[in-house]
């Protein structure tokens, strides 16, 4: 995988250290456990008292759906997001740091169009109006996590990509 240049004894400022907690790492765990917590309550509900929580099951799908897109800024944030990078691997140094930063501006232009698509979505849930049967809460609440997911992403990504440019000093 091709990083960002960055000279020797000094550490790309752009991608968080491994041992550091990301505030999208810290809410995604916390989605990710408290669904598992509700699916785990439903099930021993069901089973011991023949009963369940009537807004359990959907409350499992929407904090998955809330960590998937939280967790993915996590992800941008550390490069870890599935790429292509087999040509970028074989260049030189300079070629290829070019070839990473065209996909990673490609890679912000993605975002914008999935965050353009969340928002319409989200205002189609707003001009609905409809209540969740099951919680009693507008629609459109349940599912901000996607927006606000895909804004997440879209600001790490343009932290990437600023890092990328700002590498360039030392390639030239």
């Amino acid at each position: 995988m091709v990083e960002t240049f960055v000279p020797p004894g000094e550490e790309d400022p752009s991608v968080p250290a491994e041992d550091t907690m990301l505030v999208e790492e810290v809410i995604g765990v916390i989605l990710y456990v408290s669904a598992a917590v509700l699916a785990g309550a439903q099930i021993v509900m069901r089973a011991l008292f023949n009963v369940g929580l009537v807004w359990g099951q959907e409350g499992v799908v929407i904090l998955i759906v809330w960590a998937v897109y939280i967790g993915a800024a996590a992800v941008t944030a550390r490069r870890r997001h599935v790429r292509m990078d087999l040509i970028a691997m074989m260049l030189p140094t300079r070629p290829a740091a070019l070839l990473e930063t065209v996909a990673a501006l490609a890679f912000v232009a993605y975002v914008v169009l999935i965050l353009i698509a969340a928002a319409r979505f989200q205002y189609f849930l707003f001009e609905g109006q409809d209540i969740d049967p099951s919680t009693g809460v507008p629609t459109w609440t349940l599912f901000l996590g996607l927006p606000l997911g895909v804004l997440f992403m879209l600001r790490r990504s343009v932290n990437d990509l600023r890092a990328r440019f700002a590498s360039y000093r030392y390639l030239l």
